[in-house]
């Protein structure tokens, strides 16, 4: 596939497959091209991407430009050319300099001393003092790009990305921000282990691919978009939701689940200027319940049920009743659901996959039943079906994210 000339690289996060399909869920494949496993090239320049809604992706990143060689002297001599010009851009003050190289061989110790004649020539074109941050690895993580303002306006990250014989040559526009999303995980005043721990990145990104391009949404409806979760828990994909703006809907059988979503939200309405709203918050069996304004749904995202953890791997017959337990209760939601919401409307469901100690996975049966169901699965370009996991290696359930649409 053909793709215009890239302006800007997203660098993707420990599940990078789910970063690609969401990055391609917002943009469209033609949008994006992957670089290396880890990177991906864009046509769209960085202010046309929506980093902050981003889970699945930890920088953003303008093109500079190309050097047709893998050869460290040769991009050194163009570096030493280039980015003295870029540092002229920033204000003045103190500068603030980092290097980060991906997909190369290069030693350590050459990093360091390509970024300290960086410092030298930087120095001799801007007349300011500058100081090199330096690497404990190849590339910087984003603790040392936040903690040192590298994307601050006296702060220039380059990084150098190694494909196809070429070297791409980028500056850090944004980085994740760590620290708030630890606060949106831990400082909500209700969390319950025992239901599990959605993290809030992994909420965008389920959120992500529910609605697909929101300008779609957005030109088919003539209110906000609305979110529906219907295993709600203590509230993190509302959350989310509301964060992007969209306005939701929110049940779970459980009514201390109902009173723990509504504390997070009202504390969540204190700590941040939230344009969207929640719409609905009740009890209610996803297998049976009858929402209220499901005419008026744009999008349904959740983390289903996924049955009792394992530290270890259980038994064949314990494993089996796990399963046939979680397969009824999904299928039972997505017959319930399927004739309350209009065709089109898409849903992304985080299923429960267990992974054997052969590494093989185990799936619901519902998946071989889709049509059935009254729906159709979501396809994408650059990611395969089964590549949509979010796991540890250490983990025995793993999420897998089903994309479907409404028939």
């Amino acid at each position: 596939m053909a793709m215009k000339e890239a302006k800007s690289l997203i660098f993707l996060g420990r599940q990078p497959k789910l970063g690609l399909a969401e990055l391609e869920s917002l943009y469209g494949a033609d949008a994006i091209s992957l670089v290396n496993d880890i990177v991906a090239e864009s046509n769209l320049s960085t202010s046309d991407i929506d980093f902050d809604r981003l889970g699945g992706s930890i920088k953003l990143a303008d093109i500079i430009g190309t050097v047709n060689s893998t050869d460290w002297r040769k991009i050194e001599k163009v570096l030493l050319k280039q980015i003295p010009v870029t540092a002229r851009s920033l204000e003045e003050g103190k500068i603030q300099f980092g290097l980060s190289v991906y997909g190369s061989k290069i030693r350590l110790q050459e990093i360091q001393a390509t970024a300290l004649r960086l410092k030298k020539a930087i120095r001799a074109k801007t007349d300011q003092s500058v100081r090199v941050i330096p690497n404990k690895e190849q590339f910087l993580s984003s603790a040392q790009v936040l903690h040192n303002h590298l994307t601050g306006p006296r702060g220039l990250e380059i990084n150098l990305i190694e494909a196809d014989g070429r070297t791409i040559v980028a500056r850090t526009v944004t980085e994740q921000d760590i620290e708030a999303y630890a606060k949106r995980d831990q400082k909500r005043p209700k969390r319950d282990a025992r239901v599990g721990m959605l993290p809030p990145k992994l909420a965008q990104i389920i959120i992500n691919l529910a609605v697909g391009n929101p300008k779609k949404i957005e030109g088919k409806t003539t209110h906000t978009p609305i979110i529906l979760d219907p295993f709600c828990g203590t509230g993190v994909v509302l959350q989310e939701a509301l964060l992007m703006d969209y306005h939701v809907i929110g049940t779970d059988i459980e009514p201390r689940m109902i009173e723990y979503t509504q504390k997070n939200m009202e504390w969540l309405y204190r700590e941040k200027n939230i344009e969207g709203f929640l719409r609905y918050l009740a009890a209610g069996d996803a297998t049976q319940h009858q929402w209220l304004e499901a005419s008026v749904i744009d999008a349904v995202a959740c983390e289903g049920y996924l049955g009792q953890p394992f530290n270890t791997f259980p038994s064949e017959e314990k494993l089996r009743d796990v399963m046939s337990t979680c397969n009824q209760i999904m299928k039972g939601f997505l017959k319930n659901i399927a004739d309350q919401i209009e065709s089109g409307t898409r849903l992304c469901v985080a299923l429960p996959a267990w992974h054997r100690p052969n590494s093989k996975l185990e799936h619901l049966k519902l998946l071989d039943s889709l049509e059935e169901l009254g729906y159709n699965r979501v396809s994408f370009v650059h990611v395969r079906e089964e590549e949509l996991l979010y796991y540890r290696p250490d983990q025995v359930v793993a999420r897998e994210l089903l994309v479907i649409t409404r028939k």
